[in-house]
């Protein structure tokens, strides 16, 4: 059945708020997300944007599944290593890692943000241990999983720049798979 005019409408408008969200977000991190301030630049009410998204916390959660969206649509071809494809990522989620503490904070609050946390932990550990799977010993892919995330998050909370981040990622990784 063809959608509606107004679906596409609706569609179209969404894709708007969110392309100013996501700006916003990977320009400012979440104090830059304000409702007010994204409906001022698109020239609507701000509670048209609240039409759309019932609260800030389902915006921000809207466009961080536009940004891993966008992440997804770029990952790399087939024909790169286990290893490449995992630190590619890594690499990736860079933009994600700044609107860290800004996710837990509104988890606790948010049950929107929660959810997403709780959905996006899931879909990161699940990615790690398929790329580990073959790697690491079956007994120990849990724990190599979880080894190696606190690694990654805790090379982007010291600020390591991309080169010594990836070095000390890809030490971690030849460590953990015996490679």
């Amino acid at each position: 059945m063809p959608r509606t005019r107004s679906e596409v409408e609706r569609e179209t408008k969404m894709a708007e708020i969110l392309e100013v969200a996501v700006r916003r977000l990977s320009e400012g991190g979440y104090d830059a997300l304000s409702v007010a301030a994204i409906a001022r630049e698109l020239g609507v009410a701000q509670n048209a944007i609240y039409w759309y998204f019932p609260s800030k916390d389902h915006l921000f959660v809207a466009a961080l599944e536009r940004m891993l969206r966008d992440i997804a649509a770029r990952k790399p071809r087939g024909s790169a290593t286990a290893a490449d494809r995992v630190l590619w990522f890594t690499d990736q989620f860079g933009a994600l890692s700044s609107l860290r503490s800004a996710m837990s904070e509104r988890a606790r609050v948010s049950p929107v943000v929660a959810e997403f946390v709780e959905n996006l932990e899931a879909l990161l550990s699940r990615m790690l241990g398929n790329a580990l799977r073959g790697h690491v010993p079956d007994e120990d892919l849990a724990v190599a999983v979880e080894t190696f995330r606190a690694t990654v998050e805790g090379a982007y909370a010291k600020g390591l720049r991309p080169r010594e981040r990836r070095r000390v990622l890809r030490f971690a990784l030849e460590r953990l798979t015996g490679g």
